[in-house]
């Protein structure tokens, strides 16, 4: 009787890890969507700001952007082109991060539907 009520102990560990490695791995993804969406955002703003100069004026204007802890002085139309394609790598990082946040939340239920897993709240 004691060895089932041990075993019974492990499996509920074990399947106690298992919860806890899934919702840490939920709070990451969530933590990396929103810093992702927080520097898209940033750009966005940016990007709005330096393009309602007209071209005319734009010439001449100093514009400076940190590159690997390096702050470069560029031109500002340099600067609207560099921060487009960061903008496109943010998106496309920001889709790939929700793709993996949804699959991982199905992994999550399914594993949980499989091995009758209710999660209590205390």
């Amino acid at each position: 009787m004691s060895e089932q009520k041990q075993s019974e102990e492990q499996r509920t560990q074990a399947l106690q890890l298992q919860f806890n490695q899934y919702q840490e791995a939920l709070t990451e993804l969530q933590s990396q969507l929103s810093s992702i969406s927080s520097q898209a955002q940033e750009h966005a703003i940016v990007d709005q700001t330096l393009s309602s100069i007209p071209p005319e004026k734009r010439e001449g204007r100093k514009c400076f952007k940190m590159i690997g802890g390096v702050l470069v002085e560029k031109s500002v139309d340099d600067v609207i082109k560099l921060l487009d394609e960061e903008k496109k790598e943010l998106e496309k990082t920001k889709t790939t991060i929700e793709k993996e946040l949804v699959e991982t939340k199905k992994k999550m239920d399914e594993w949980m539907t499989k091995n009758k897993v209710k999660v209590m709240r205390q």
